[in-house]
């Protein structure tokens, strides 16, 4: 690719798509990522944060506005586990007395720990030695712990424990008959580290668990809880259970079932919870009470707006209990991080400027931490003290526990613009667009610039509208890039989600081929120059835009879902083994639907140049889906219509390592150039 070096001021005009630009794949490789699961600690703020380098997620901690932050443990221990295949909450953190009480998992042999930290009060706060609080795992069986919570006497905690045998038929066997899960009870005291049978089972009910939370006198647990092949966003229950010796009996479903999602619910009192659920189509707060002879549930702030999450990972959360109030995300489109008084119904808005609020929102009494972004702040943890909203004119104290550093790639920075095209149906498809964006150049008048289309993965995800070094690369070369929220995604209401039901593989790809074309129409993207990239579910959709459309001249795909006959049930992990079931259909009965969608059944009609980027240590998109489908193009069309193929070991679902980031992403701008190239 030609690099070109003149300031816009210079008079002269370069064909956008081939600016230089100080953005490089290796810069986007070692950018952290964004941080993780926030906590308030007492007066502490602690949060996950992912490291490119070491390919390693760190625990991290600060005290005040501006202090220093702080690793809380060696940097040889990594927090993560493998619960439901994309993590669950790691670690709980509980001040105690002079010191803090840290429970996590360690993601390099899933077990738990515990620690006694000092805060940073003390000054040099010692580096603790973690110790074992669970057994290592025995052969042929995997182990996961998530969402931990103080048990109710303090000598346990409580989490989900997720145990999966082996396979004994290949690849290939079905993973949810191999696969448990159960609340359990471990002791503090570490007995369980070599005695397996230390570890009390409290509750089962579902296949799947999420979001254990126990009263604040101790008298009952509560959790979420869902079978196959429901996925949690379409039916889940929300189940209360008395605990009796340490053990919860007769469970009964409070709220949720027959088509209603419950994703989280957190105690209001002894004898009242408050919960999310969508009987109206929205995610939006509901009280249950518990006090009488049947639980009654009824919606307290009724809004058409989004106030919660898909649960992709166990113990995820979208809003906090307060005594100020109950402390919530609102969307569609931006987000805004709202407190509800339940006493006089008045919203206030916490965090003005702030338009993105990821989930893992938590605190306690007074305080809420929350990781929040915008179109030109990067994913930040926040911690916001509600102290000062009683009685006070300002409703809260916003603390930046990390300083705003100073971005040396700021005037390179794409700033994503909100817009929504018109399709069939009457349906308004939100998306993101980034205009080339550079300080130096500047594309002839008469040249529309090449256009990327970003697909999000899931499907049942959304996009952030987030500054993004990872795109910025692209539209600082002078190519403009369009995020779509295709029929599926979340922060639309149930029905918009519905719009993906049975329809995968089309209404995605009819989505971003209008997204595309729109743009052609305003005259902001050459069509004969737009290409589609995406990873995931993504990574399918973007397969299947190839294969049955001519709306793009080539794309990018990472870690896909290429054959839909083999991905369901058997070649992936237990959480998705059942979703193609509400995506495409049912076997055998909709197998003609499966593969008239199948990017891999219609090889052959992929006829542009693609890369294909997959980790060889995927189970969720194993890489025979990546590998038979460059096969099965090869076999049509002969070798090197792959422009790229390239497989990285050690890499799972999401690269995590920087030289693999930079590696995939020098890949497609070596195809974009390629293709694309002068118009």
């Amino acid at each position: 690719m030609t690099e070109v070096s003149a300031p816009v001021d210079g008079g002269k005009r370069h064909s956008i798509g081939a600016w230089a630009s100080p953005i490089t794949p290796e810069a986007v490789g070692a950018q952290s990522g964004a941080p993780t699961w926030p906590s308030v600690a007492g007066a502490e703020t602690w949060w996950c944060a992912p490291d490119p380098v070491s390919a390693t997620v760190r625990l991290r901690r600060c005290a005040e506005p501006g202090g220093p932050v702080r690793d809380v443990l060696d940097p040889a221990w990594s927090l993560g586990n493998r619960a439901l295949g994309y993590g669950g909450r790691p670690y709980l953190v509980v001040p105690d007395g002079e010191r803090h009480r840290l429970v996590f998992t360690h993601a390099g042999d899933q077990r738990l720990y515990a620690a006694s930290i000092e805060p940073l009060s003390a000054g040099n706060a010692s580096v603790p030695v973690p110790a074992p609080l669970t057994p290592a795992d025995p052969e042929g069986v995997r182990t996961a712990y998530a969402d931990p919570i103080p048990g109710p006497d303090g000598a346990e905690v409580w989490c989900i424990r997720e145990t999966t045998r082996t396979a004994e038929r290949g690849e290939l066997d079905d993973p949810a008959p191999r696969t448990t899960r159960d609340i359990v009870a471990v002791p503090l005291s570490g007995t369980a580290a070599d005695d397996p049978g230390a570890i009390r089972v409290v509750a089962r009910s579902h296949h799947f668990l999420s979001g254990i939370r126990l009263s604040p006198d101790g008298s009952r647990l509560a959790w979420v809880g869902w079978e196959h092949p429901d996925m949690p966003w379409d039916t889940s229950d929300l189940m209360v259970a008395r605990l009796r010796d340490g053990v919860a009996v007769e469970p009964v479903r409070v709220l949720g079932g027959n088509g209603v999602s419950v994703p989280q619910a957190e105690w209001a009192d002894a004898d009242s919870l408050y919960a999310m659920a969508d009987p109206d189509g929205w995610w939006n707060l509901h009280r249950v009470d518990l006090a009488g002879d049947r639980a009654l549930a009824h919606c307290v702030l009724r809004t058409d707006t989004e106030c919660s999450h898909a649960i992709w990972r166990v113990g995820a959360t979208s809003f906090a209990v307060t005594e100020a109030g109950v402390v919530l995300r609102q969307s569609p489109g931006a987000q805004t991080l709202t407190l509800w008084d339940p006493k006089t119904g008045e919203l206030t808005d916490l965090a003005a400027g702030w338009t993105d609020f990821a989930v893992g929102l938590s605190g306690d009494a007074t305080a809420v931490a929350v990781v929040a972004a915008s179109p030109t702040e990067a994913p930040t943890p926040l911690r916001i003290d509600l102290t000062s909203h009683q009685g006070a004119p300002e409703p809260a104290t916003i603390t930046r526990c990390t300083a705003a550093a100073i971005d040396r790639f700021d005037r390179w920075q794409a700033v994503p613009q909100r817009r929504t095209v018109r399709v069939d149906g009457g349906w308004d498809v939100p998306y993101l667009y980034c205009p080339p964006t550079t300080p130096d150049h500047r594309g002839p008048a008469d040249q529309a610039p090449p256009l990327l289309i970003d697909v999000h993965g899931g499907p049942t995800s959304r996009t952030g509208g987030t500054r993004s070094l990872e795109l910025s690369l692209f539209a600082s070369r002078g190519y403009a890039v369009a995020s779509v929220d295709y029929g599926g995604s979340i922060g639309y209401g149930r029905a918009y989600r519905d719009r993906l039901r049975h329809s995968w593989g089309r209404v995605d790809v009819e989505d971003s081929v209008a997204v595309a074309r729109a743009l052609a129409e305003a005259g902001l993207a050459d069509p004969r120059r737009t290409a589609i990239r995406g990873g995931s579910a993504g990574g399918w959709t973007a397969l299947a835009a190839l294969a049955h459309t001519d709306a793009f001249c080539c794309g990018s795909v990472y870690y896909p879902i290429s054959d839909p006959l083999t991905w369901s049930g058997g070649q992936t992990h237990d959480f998705e083994s059942r979703y193609l079931e509400s995506l495409v259909g049912r076997l055998p009965q909709d197998e003609d639907r499966y593969r008239q969608v199948s990017p891999l059944a219609n090889a052959e009609r992929i006829t542009v140049p693609f890369v294909m980027l997959q980790g060889l240590d995927d189970t969720i998109c194993r890489p025979d889906q990546a590998r038979r489908l460059v096969e099965a193009v090869d076999a049509a069309h002969g070798p090197g219509l792959c422009f790229r193929f390239l497989e990285f070991p050690g890499e799972g679902h999401g690269f995590r390592r920087a030289a693999t980031t930079a590696a995939c992403l020098r890949a497609e701008l070596q195809l974009y150039a390629h293709v694309m190239g002068e118009p």
